[in-house]
């Protein structure tokens, strides 16, 4: 094996300081003498095969950016995040957001292995009003995936899987962090949503985290708090969000001449969002007065009569199992495509368990939650 070593160790500098490990944590994570590694970082010592493997598996970095004069890997982009938001992001959050978009990538290469059709949307705004351009393309999205335009929405993690988007949810120390919006250079477009937030709100979060997908990919990265105000992109992306969410016409359809408690928590339940959103689509459409805005926005819905889109239908048992695993970004879409890839021998058995996120001793109880097996030959 010939490489540029000092390129290596500043490459393996680089990702344990971005992830502000200590070279004591490598050496546990990996299980390599704590000398060894000083002197890989150092471009003292080239590394056997299996030790970039064991490093590159530690970090979630692709080997061959390694091994490669490769420059950048996908997950440098977080650099930008961290220096222009600070001590926003805890060392816990920093190891969350680089294990997302492993699976991000690891899942578009199951995508390319499978040949996964996806539809393309693309959107030509049309003016320079903010708000209207999140109408528009809120509206337009609608219909480009076949809803008419009072439907209520069957699963909006599925919709936006089909065009292309990758979507995770993983649970964040920094509550004030409701998601991220970030275009991989490998994968394309991710989504992060902070499972620790209100499952409604993550459905927001996740649509408006499309909305930068949609209009702001140029900036190539997007971090939203739950406290942001003013900024006119987060502005358009509210707008795309609530419109998505709850259409003009799936609320005027119904007909309802006199808004109450009983009402609104209904529709609210109907539209799977929260009370807030609902409410400011309802004074949008001058349903309802400046005192009934008050008066219902103390209202809020419990959290037990909340569903999640991607557990609907599932029995307490199993739900709260994969309430588990979605923590850790896995989803039961992701988990059946690499399994799909591993059943038509695109990857092997070690490679599912380490894109599941786990070890060839645990993957079958994994497997089991979504009754998926292992290929076992005689």
């Amino acid at each position: 094996m010939s490489f540029d070593l000092k390129l290596l160790g500043e490459k393996l500098i680089h990702c344990r300081q971005r992830l502000q490990f200590e070279l004591r944590e490598v050496a546990i994570g990996t299980g390599l003498g704590l000398d060894r590694i000083e002197k890989i970082e150092a471009g003292l010592l080239e590394p056997t095969g299996d030790e970039i493997l064991m490093l590159a598996d530690f970090y979630k970095e692709d080997y061959k950016f390694f091994i490669s004069n490769q420059q950048k890997s996908g997950s440098e982009q977080t650099d930008v995040l961290y220096r222009k938001f600070g001590d926003s992001f805890s060392k816990e959050d920093r190891w969350a957001i680089q294990e997302f978009l492993y699976l991000c990538e690891c899942e578009q290469n199951v995508i390319d292995f499978l040949s996964t059709p996806k539809k393309e949307f693309v959107f030509q705004k049309k003016g320079t009003y903010f708000k209207e351009h999140g109408i528009q393309a809120a509206t337009s999205l609608r219909s480009f995936l076949g809803y008419s335009d009072n439907e209520l929405l069957q699963n909006i993690f599925e919709d936006f899987r089909k065009i292309g988007i990758h979507i995770f949810r993983r649970k964040l120390v920094n509550s004030s962090i409701s998601g991220l919006f970030v275009l991989h250079p490998n994968a394309g477009k991710c989504i992060l949503v902070n499972y620790n937030e209100d499952i409604y709100r993550q459905n927001f979060t996740l649509a408006h985290e499309t909305a930068h997908s949609i209009f702001d990919t140029e900036e190539q990265l997007n971090v939203s708090f739950t406290n942001e105000k003013g900024d006119l992109r987060e502005i358009r992306a509210n707008t795309f969000a609530s419109h998505f969410l709850i259409p003009t016409n799936a609320i005027l359809q119904l007909n309802v001449t006199q808004w109450s408690q009983e009402i609104i928590y209904k529709v609210a339940k109907q539209l799977k969002t929260n009370i807030t959103p609902l409410l400011i689509r309802l004074k949008e459409l001058n349903l309802i007065e400046d005192e009934e805005y008050k008066l219902y926005s103390q209202l809020y819905l419990n959290e037990k009569e909340k569903n999640d889109f991607e557990l609907d239908g599932l029995t307490d048992r199993i739900k709260e199992n994969k309430k588990k695993l979605i923590e850790r970004g896995l989803s039961t879409y992701y988990v059946r495509e690499c399994h799909n890839a591993y059943i038509n021998g695109f990857i092997s058995r070690k490679r599912l368990a380490e894109m599941l996120l786990t070890n060839e001793f645990e993957l079958p109880n994994i497997l089991n939650l979504f009754n998926l097996k292992l290929i076992y030959e005689h």
